[in-house]
């Protein structure tokens, strides 16, 4: 469990051993800026297509409005929607790791942690095992030489503004609320009881105060969702929905036999759920209230055949095969679809306004409407 939280008003002094650090000197030489016209656009069609200048084997990170990927000894950014902001970075080595919001991208490797723009790099005291990013903050997972683990939070100039402390067994996993705000969450099982235990904790992080201590008994949780008024927890057995103030439970829904899949946040959430086992003939969308009663609008979809991935946009729900794109209402009503201008072996959605379509290890964006 998370034993103390404590704020850092100062930057560590080992940040000031930069000569020590290869990664600061990956971004500090050759900084290069300029265009880079890379894109190449398919056929027009139904959906068209525009070819990334990278494969499905590249080391690459979404930023929600381009790419950073790494290419014969360089660090690139490209940019979806307007070339000009295409810029290079001169490096030395691709042995690097990529994550990245839309407002922080970060690089980093076993010791060292790099928030490009900032001025230096921070030097991590123990081993870094994963990097989150918000819009204003990173948060550093690490590991210290006893094998305690502790989440370590960065503004964008790479100060340190705050820090969580576990035992190494007890924390699962960690993220930001998709709401694009500042509201770190973690989740923590305790396997000491006859029963497991979740416990999932919110901080705000402008504020650095404690928002809300979840515990759920005898299921296991992994899916966090925010709206402006609800926390959702889905986990092995309910759908239970709190409040986004005071974390007080609402209500619950049965998704017993049901994983989610994917949501959608807009004036009503909407729930993506497949069945657990890996069968997907049945799709269920659950259109949830925020209301007092777990009254939940149930549809189902039968996937056409051929069915290589589902996922939520905008409120509606898509499904890729092969040659087409399908769109369905909430209610589970086809609504269109749409040729594809290229055969397709793979779909993945990194965001309401892009689709990463796949074939043969090419990569392609379609931008959603």
């Amino acid at each position: 469990m998370r034993k103390k939280r404590y704020v850092v008003k100062q930057r560590s002094r080992m940040i000031l051993r930069i000569g020590i650090l290869a990664l600061g000197a990956l971004l500090a030489i050759g900084l290069v800026f300029g265009l880079i016209h890379l894109l190449k656009s398919t056929k027009k069609g139904a959906k068209e297509l525009t070819e990334l200048p990278f494969t499905d084997t590249a080391n690459y990170a979404y930023t929600g409005s381009g790419f950073l990927y790494f290419q014969e000894g360089k660090l690139y950014y490209m940019d979806i929607a307007d070339g000009r902001k295409d810029t290079s970075y001169k490096i030395n080595t691709d042995e690097l790791k990529l994550t990245a919001s839309p407002g922080i991208s970060v690089l980093y490797h076993d010791t060292a942690v790099q928030i490009v723009g900032s001025e230096a790099p921070i030097v991590v005291s123990g081993k870094v095992l994963g990097v989150k990013c918000s819009q204003a903050h990173v948060a550093v997972l690490r590991e210290d030489s006893a094998g305690k683990t502790a989440i370590v939070i960065y503004d964008g100039a790479g100060t340190q503004t705050d820090q969580m402390d576990f035992d190494a067994a007890d924390l699962i996993d960690f993220g930001f609320s998709n709401r694009q705000d500042e509201t770190l969450w973690t989740l923590e099982m305790d396997l000491s009881a006859s029963t497991p235990v979740c416990t999932i904790t919110t901080y705000n992080l402008a504020t650095k105060r404690t928002t809300g201590v979840i515990n759920v008994q005898n299921q296991l949780t992994g899916d966090v969702i925010f709206t402006d008024k609800s926390l959702f927890l889905s986990g092995t057995s309910d759908l239970i929905r709190y409040t986004l103030a005071g974390s007080s439970e609402v209500y619950r829904i049965s998704v017993y036999g049901w994983k989610l899949a994917d949501s959608s946040i807009g004036e009503s959430p909407i729930l993506l759920y497949k069945q657990r086992g890996g069968s997907n003939s049945i799709l269920k969308l659950y259109t949830v209230p925020e209301g007092d009663v777990g009254s939940a609008a149930i549809s189902t979809v039968h996937p056409p055949e051929g069915a290589l991935a589902e996922f939520l946009i905008k409120g509606k729900l898509m499904i890729y095969t092969p040659t087409a794109a399908y769109t369905y209402s909430a209610a589970g009503k086809l609504l269109s679809r749409d040729d594809l201008p290229i055969e397709i072996d793979g779909a993945k959605k990194l965001s309401d306004n892009h689709i990463m379509l796949s074939k043969e290890g090419k990569l392609y964006i379609s931008v959603t409407k």
